[in-house]
Parts: structure tokens; sequence; C-alpha cells
């Protein structure tokens, strides 16, 4: 009754069971597939089959799912799953790149690695052999993405040849089309062997393999699948092993016995099926442990052998491990390393770039790829490293640290700084460099050498290097030049290149071959001087030798080169002449020259040239007096300059002039017989100024009544005539008397000119505190006032200040102010500065406009009275104004300089000495 009851309950649930599947309409779910075995390949019905097939097969059927296979080869199908057109995609390894394109679920449904495959007679025994190799990757897995980035951060040159299933990747390795395969365990394990391929150590990229949906959509089906995983996985009998087992992964468990049997047998089946499926689990667990191990082993055999420095580190930068590429790059042991501080060892400009791109890889879960920062070895040097990292992510996706390579690329970097630094030489010099391939043509040209040949710095470059001489110099660098440097490694000789112009250009060339051990030339190099200014300054100095032989031959004037140490001298055909001897062959040494000496003229000379070579006289200079080969004595003048000392301070050579001045003593005694009767002439010089300033005060009196008189009434009549009687004028008399007018004011002008530039001569100098900018301001207003429609922009500087008679200063501004307002006259924007300003050494003030200018070429009748540099219809005037400001700038001890240029205005600069006491002494006239 009670088994009755049992069976009553077991049949209502399931029909419950069977009512509720009724009522739900099977789900449609569409599955990629591609051929992947065992993991994955399509059954004869074109369902999924294989681990993860069958796996997909179960979890359908439990969760009413209708499948529907869509084959597609791999990269294929993840385009598809990206763009939904599928909705489940199983056999898909979890990294960060494909987590930002698909979803995935938590429990791993399969883990895997990768290995290298080898075809017959390949050899493969480290990463650095695939060095020159075709390797076969599925195209667009993550072995074609690993492998990469392994080559490129080993600096391996090896081709990878995508292909669309791991099929086809045997077939080409089998037929020879590519040396070897990257294939995970699964898919290598079996297949290898038939198609005659061996396993090597290369073991990379342990991962687990999940089913994947389309971001953000099918999350019940990976829910789904993770409690179908969760349940399988802690049950060894279940689906997921039997699957296993089924595709030759795992052992197939002992078989439960299907009936109970009642008493002892039962417990004793229980017993052996207990103890054969742990039997079982140590088994797997051993197997599983074993082939973990190789794998590990053979990762740490490529990690301990590898030249780079290959590390792991946690998330709070604590290195948990390093292979020894830290000994050998950074000096440190490896349990030495371990325990630093790593940021302690990384050089202090590199510590920002090291933590922003720790905090960013956190921040991100990603890793990063060429980071060069530079670490400090155990010897205090800094080695340069290139660092590559990925992520080390646990089972449920959460950061755990890092893994990466760092490269010491130290010397790359130092060759490319050397390679920066000889370039940045070439590009300085003013030479041309240039490099060309053993056939001649050109691949390298400088800057200068381009300029000079008028070569665009972007443009293309001449086909070869004999294209930019001139035809003779060409002949000589073909016949001559390149046979001789490719033959005994250098040529040097004069050319010529042909410059922007057309122009031919001399220059000095070499040509250097370049070969490596064997011989074989590599390139051609050339270094060319331009000549020309050596050339001149050659001529220069020979022009130069031969003025100075004639200016020592006119100024009587030997020279003498003196060796301290032996007595004897090299004189110059001057230094024997003036003595009377021949310089064929007159001899000079130390005795003989004392021996011609004047006695009282010895003690003298000794006691100065002591003096001199003690350091106590800054020059050696004296006078003496010479017997002549005549008998006669002659005065010289000597002076000298010791060149060379020794060690120990003696001098050993001294070079130095003898100058003939017989003539300047003659004449010193005549000016000492003329001073005596100096102060009589100076009596009657000043009686003569006295008279001639009488007479200019006469002058300026007649000019200012005698003459001005009768120009005030011959303009006054002429104005009268004009103004009384122009009516009964002709046309023509009237053109004679506005000529007559006009010439009056041209002659009042003139006289009062005349008069200005007589004051300004004469009269006391007053030293004054005087305010240039005041005075400057206060005129340039009246000039704006005077004439209100223009406008002209000023600027004066503030406080400018000098000593001097200020009535006089204010004649100069007025003068040079009116002279800038004048000329700027015609300007669309004029305008006028008052700045302070120097010219060798002394200080004062510059006025500058941007109105009519003057060529420089006439700037020397500037300051002339009555010359003048304009028409007087485009600017009138007498021209008297700067030869007034002239003498009264120099009656200051100042000077005024003048600069312009046509169109383009002018400056004035008038500057005066510090104290008014270092101005010129007051002349009478």
């Amino acid at each position: 009754m009670r088994l009755s009851a049992y069976c009553l309950q077991v049949f209502f649930l399931l029909a419950l069971v069977a009512a509720s599947a009724a009522q739900a309409a099977p789900r449609l779910v569409r599955v990629g597939v591609y051929e992947n075995p065992p993991k994955l390949l399509a059954g004869p019905q074109g369902q999924p089959s294989g681990i993860l097939g069958d796996l997909l097969l179960e979890v359908a059927q439990g969760e009413t799912w209708t499948l529907e296979p869509v084959p597609c080869e791999w990269e294929r199908c993840l385009q598809l799953l990206e763009d939904g057109a599928i909705d489940l995609m199983p056999d898909v390894a979890y990294n960060e790149s494909r987590a930002q394109r698909f979803d995935f679920h938590r429990v791993p449904a399969l883990a895997s690695w990768s290995q290298v495959y080898r075809g017959p007679g390949v050899e493969l025994q480290s990463v650095l052999d695939l060095e020159g190799k075709r390797l076969a990757v599925l195209d667009g897995s993550v072995q074609q993405e690993h492998l990469a980035g392994l080559l490129a951060s080993f600096g391996l040159r090896a081709e990878l040849v995508p292909v669309k299933s791991f099929e086809e990747a045997f077939s080409r390795v089998a037929s020879g089309e590519a040396d070897a395969l990257a294939a995970n365990h699964f898919s290598g394990g079996g297949v290898a062997s038939r198609h005659g391929l061996s396993p090597t150590s290369l073991v990379f990229l342990p991962s687990k393999l999940y089913f994947a949906t389309k971001k953000g959509r099918n999350d019940d089906l990976l829910a789904a699948i993770d409690a179908r995983l969760d349940a399988w996985q802690a049950d060894s009998g279940s689906v997921y092993f039997q699957a296993l087992t089924r595709w030759g992964m795992q052992s197939a468990p002992p078989r439960v016995p299907p009936a109970f049997w009642w008493g002892l047998a039962v417990v004793l089946g229980l017993l052996a099926l207990a103890l054969g499926f742990l039997a079982l689990l140590r088994r797997e667990v051993a197997r599983q442990t074993l082939a973990l191990r190789g794998s590990e082993e053979r990762f740490r055999n490529l990690a301990e052998n590898s030249a780079d420095w290959i590390w792991e580190h946690d998330l709070h930068g604590r290195h948990t491990y390093s292979n020894p590429g830290v000994t050998a790059i950074l000096g440190y042991r490896v349990e030495q390393f371990l325990a630093i501080d790593a940021a302690t060892l990384v050089h202090p400009d590199d510590l920002a770039l090291f933590g922003s791109t720790h905090q960013k890889s956190r921040m991100n879960r990603t890793g990063w790829r060429g980071v060069v920062i530079r670490w400090r070895h155990q010897d205090g040097t800094y080695r340069v490293l290139e660092s590559n990292a990925q992520p080390v992510l646990d089972a449920m996706g959460d950061l755990q640290g890092f893994q990466g390579v760092d490269r010491d690329i130290t010397e790359r970097v130092q060759a490319e700084q050397e390679r920066q630094r000889l370039a940045a030489i070439l590009e300085a010099t003013s030479d041309i460099v240039g490099m060309a391939d053993p056939e001649g043509h050109l691949t390298y040209l400088n800057g200068p050498g381009r300029a000079m040949l008028g070569i665009d710095a972007t443009g293309p470059l001449p086909e070869v290097i004999s294209g930019v001489h001139p035809q003779w110099a060409n002949d000589i660098v073909l016949n001559e030049g390149l046979q001789t440097a490719i033959r005994d490694g250098r040529w040097s000789g004069e050319t010529a290149v042909l410059g922007s112009d057309g122009e031919e250009i001399p220059v000095a060339q070499l040509i250097l071959s370049h070969k490596d051990p064997q011989g074989k030339l590599l390139f051609l190099s050339t270094i060319m001087r331009d000549v020309r200014a050596s050339r001149t300054a050659e001529r220069a100095l020979r022009e130069s030798e031969e003025r100075l032989r004639m200016a020592l031959a006119a100024a009587s004037q030997g020279l003498y080169d003196l060796d301290l140490s032996t007595g004897t001298a090299k004189v110059s055909s001057e230094y024997a002449t003036m003595l009377g001897y021949d310089p064929a062959t007159f001899e000079e040494n130390s005795l003989a020259w004392r021996d011609r000496m004047h006695p009282d003229d010895q003690p003298a000379v000794s006691r100065i040239f002591d003096d001199y070579v003690a350091g106590r006289l800054p020059e050696y200079r004296v006078e003496f007096r010479q017997r002549t080969r005549s008998g006669g004595w002659k005065w010289i003048l000597s002076l000298g300059r010791i060149q060379e000392r020794a060690v120990d301070g003696r001098p050993l050579r001294m070079l130095g002039t003898h100058t003939d001045i017989d003539a300047i003593k003659v004449a010193e005694a005549a000016l000492r017989e003329l001073n005596a009767t100096l102060e009589v002439r100076v009596a009657e010089r000043t009686a003569e100024l006295m008279a001639a300033n009488q007479e200019l005060e006469t002058f300026a009196y007649a000019v200012s009544h005698d003459l001005r008189a009768p120009l005030r009434a011959m303009n006054g009549f002429s104005m009268a005539l004009q103004e009384d009687h122009a009516a009964s004028l002709s046309t023509e008399a009237k053109v004679f008397l506005e000529q007559i007018v006009l010439a009056g004011r041209k002659m009042t002008d003139l006289v009062e000119g005349l008069l200005t530039l007589a004051r300004s001569t004469r009269g006391d100098l007053r030293v004054d505190c005087v305010d240039v900018s005041g005075l400057a301001q206060r005129h340039l207003g009246e000039l704006a006032t005077a004439e209100p429609a223009r406008f002209v922009s000023v600027e004066v500087e503030q406080g400018l200040t000098l000593q001097g008679d200020e009535r006089m200063i204010s004649c100069v501004l007025d003068n040079l102010l009116d002279n800038a307002w004048k000329y700027t006259g015609a300007t669309a924007q004029p305008m006028i500065r008052v700045r302070a300003c120097a010219v060798d050494g002394l200080h004062g003030f510059c006025i500058s406009d941007n109105g009519a200018g003057f060529d420089m070429a006439h700037a020397a009748r500037l300051f002339k009275a009555f010359q003048r540099l304009h028409r007087q219809d485009e600017f009138p005037g007498i021209g008297i104004g700067l030869a007034t400001v002239q003498r009264i700038v120099q009656r200051h001890g100042g000077q005024i300089s003048a600069h312009g240029e046509p169109g383009h205005g002018a400056t004035f600069s008038v500057v005066f000495p510090a104290k008014p006491d270092q101005r010129e002494a007051e002349s009478p006239t």
C-alpha cells in the first residue's frame, strides 16, 4: 500500500510537470557550430556535438529549448554572435577584449591550454626557435592574438598563417605549407599524431572556456547553464563527466548495480561503488595534477631560461614571482628583489608614468604594452626597460594582479640617442654632409647641404651623388674620388658644387667608403666645405702681411723673436737695416745686442727687463741707444712680450719690436724749445680770438639791426603794394611781386637762423637739471594746438632728465620735434617717440618718427648749415635747425647721430657726458 501511494504521488507529479511543459512554448535558441573536435562539432543531422555540444543538448532538454544549429567558421561565428544573428556560442575563451563584446556565464565549462605542434623535421625547443617559422593559427582566435603579442615582445620575425579551422591547420603543416601550428590541447592531443605532428614544450595561454551571448542579451540562457554546470560538476557521475569520458577526456566511472539486494549484498555493493568511485577520483586527480605539473614545468622552463625579465605582482605592486632575468638585467638575486619595494628602483622622473600606468590598468582591468621605464641597477646605474603586461583574473573574473615581461632596451635607446646626437651634429655643421649607397644613389643630405644646393627640406634628393657637381668636378669625383675612396678607404681634393642659382661653389671634398669586416662596401659618405671664405681670408692674409711689411718699413720698425734659453734671435730685414747692416748676413743674439748698447743705458734696460720677467711691470717698454754699423748712435724704442714659459715659470720666448725713434727724439727737443714760447703764443691767440668774437658781435648787431630793418621795409612795402594796388597790376607783375615777398620772407628766416646759430655758440653754459620729458610734452602740445586738424600718436618716456643748460636743451628739443612733426605730415598714421637711449657709453634721449626719413648716403649733409635733403615744395625750411642743434650738443660735450630710411622715418640720438665737468671747454668763438 505504501509503495502504491508513493507511485501515485510520482504519477501526479509527472502529470503536473507534463502539464506545465505542455503549457510553455519551447524556446528557440540559435547556436553557432564550428569544427573543433572533440570540444565542438556538427553531428550527423547537424545538431551540436562534441563535449560542449552534448552538454548543451542536455541543458536544452532540461530547459525545453529548441536548438537551431548555425554552421559557421570561428571568426564568422563570433561576428554573427555580436550582430545578434545567433543567440549562443560555445567554446569561447574569456579575455578582456571579448568581455567588451560578449557576456559570459560564471562557471567555466572546460579548462584548456594551448600548445605548439611541429611538423616533421622542424626543431622547436624554445620560443626563440620561432624566428623565421610559419605558424598556422585559427583566424580570430585567442592563440592568434596571444602569439602576435608574444612574438612582438621577443622581437621575433615569424609568420602567423591564419586558417579557418584546426583541420586546415593540421593539413597545412602536414603538407609543408606551415612549419607548426598552435591549438588547444583538446584539438591537438589526438589529431596531431594522425597527421604526423609532434607536440613541443611551447605551452601557453591557460584559459577557461565558456558559452557566450551577445552583450546585454540572453542572460537567462547563461543563468540556466550556470545552474546545470554547478550541479553537474559537483556530481562525478553526472552527464558532465560522462561527456568527458565519451569523448576520450576522462575514463568512465564504474556503473552502480541497478538492483538493490537485500542484506549484505546491498551493503557490499554500495561499499564497492564508493571504493571504486574514490579510486577513480584519485586517479583522475593524479592525472590532472600530473598534467598540470607538466604544463607548469614547461612554463617554468620557458620563463627561467628567458633572457627577458618575467614577473608577476599583486594589486599592491608586490612582486610575487620573478624569473632570473631580473638578475641579468638589474643585478639583484631573485629572492633579494622580491623583498624590495619595486617602486624604489624606478627613476624619479618615471615614477608618475609608473604610477599612472598601474592605476589605469587596475581601474580598467587591462594590461599595458610598450611602456618604457628606467630601473636602477644594483650598481647604481639605470637600465631602460620596455614593459608588456596582462591582468591576472580569478574564476569569478576579479582582478588579482598582473604578470608581464620586461625587455632591456638600454643599448637600443643609447644607440638611438647616439644616432640622434650624431644627426644633430650633422645638421648643425655648416659643411655639406651626404651619404650614398654602393651604386652612388644619394640616401641622405644634411640641412646646410640642401640649403646650399637649393633643395627643399622635404623635396627629393638628386638621383646620384655626382649630380650636384659641375661637369669638370663630376669627372674628378667619378674617375678619381670614388675609385680611390673604395680602394683606399678615403679620398680628398678640391671640387665644386652647383648652388641654388647655378653658381659654382668651390669646396674641399672628402669621400669615405664604409665596409663590413669582410670588406663588402656598405655605403659611401662625403663631406664638402665651402672654401670661398677661406680663400678670401688667405688673400686677405697675404695682403695684410704685405701691408704689415710695408708699414713696418715706413714706420722704421723691426721685429725680433728671441729665444731666451739660447740668446739667439730671429729678426726682420727692417731690424737689420735700421742699424745699417745687410739683412742677408746680419745675425742677432743677446751678447751682440748688449755690446751695441750705449753704456749709460745698460743699467736701466737690465732693470726694466728683470722687473718685467718677475711680473713687477705689466709690459716691457724701454728706450735706449744702439751703435750703428757706421759707428753712430741711434735711439731705439723696444717693446716686447713673453710668449712662452717653462713649467717652472722661466721665460723661454719673447716677441717684440725695435722702432727707430731718432726723429722723435729730435722732435721732442724741438717741442721743448717750442713749449718755452708757448705762453706768449697762447696770449697772442687769445687776443686774436677776442678780436674775432668782437667782430662776430658786430656782425650779429649789423644783422639784427642794419640788415633786418631794410628787410622789414621791403616786406612792408611789398605787402602794401599787394593790398593797395593789386588790382592795377598785371598778372605778370603780381607774380613778380609774390616772388619778392617770398624772397623777403626767406631772407628774414635766414637772418633769424644765422642769429640763432651765432647765439648757440656764445654765452655762458648753465648747469641745470633739465626735465626732458616735461619739455618734450609741452612743445608737442604746442604743435598739436597749432594744428588741431592733425592727429599724431605721441609717446614720451617719463622721468627723462639730464644735466645741462635748460635754455639750450629746450632749443634742441624744439628743433628736433619740429622736424619730426614736419616730416610726418604726409604719413597716414604719424607717430613720434621720445625715449631714453645710450651711444658709446653715453646716455641721453632719442627722438624717432615714421615720416619721410632720409638716405643714409647723404647723412653727412644733415648737420651743415643751409644744407637740405628734401625739396622746398615738399617740406619748407632753411636748413639751419640741425646745425644749431649740433653746436649746442657739442658745447655740452655730447654727441648727436641720426639714422633714417626713406619712407620709414628717422631717429636722432642725443647723448651727454654723465658729469657736467666732462663737457668740452666752451669755445670763445
